[in-house]
């Protein structure tokens, strides 16, 4: 898809002003939650990889983990959500919930229970107070056969 920004713009290929590159970064946002709602996760993931690449925005970056985590890939959605919530001006309740929860599915009990108490202490959610339990579980019982 940027090969046609870049055939039909070139300059705007590489310009990050409004009218350009960003440009691009919403709308192929806009056009992956849309394919994402409607239960398109392969085309999601193809066109928020290319948001992505037009210009890395938090929400991309956290709509791409959470594709990849639906679709079975935690370790790759990681990295995703990890730049969401590097990016991101403070911390946010569901970029924490989610980067725990995809720690927690790649079998990082450490990071996870961080980001899990981390998303905790902005919001309670049983969904996340759950995980973390489960989480911290996890830990002793790998401790214990350490």
């Amino acid at each position: 898809m940027y090969e046609f920004l870049e055939r039909v713009n070139p300059a705007a290929s590489q310009d990050f002003s409004i009218g350009g590159r960003i440009a691009w970064a919403i709308y192929c946002h806009d056009v992956g939650r849309a394919a994402l709602e409607n239960g398109d996760q392969s085309g999601a993931l193809t066109v928020l990889r290319e948001a992505i690449h037009a210009f890395p925005f938090p929400l991309s970056l956290e709509l791409l983990g959470e594709c990849l985590l639906l679709k079975g890939r935690p370790v790759e959605a990681v990295i995703y959500l990890a730049a969401a919530v590097g990016m991101s001006e403070k911390y946010q309740f569901h970029q924490l919930f989610l980067l725990g929860k995809a720690l927690a599915a790649a079998n990082d009990n450490y990071v996870s229970k961080i980001m899990l108490e981390k998303a905790l202490s902005i919001e309670a959610d049983r969904e996340a107070q759950e995980l973390l339990k489960e989480v911290i579980s996890r830990s002793k019982l790998a401790n214990t056969r350490a």
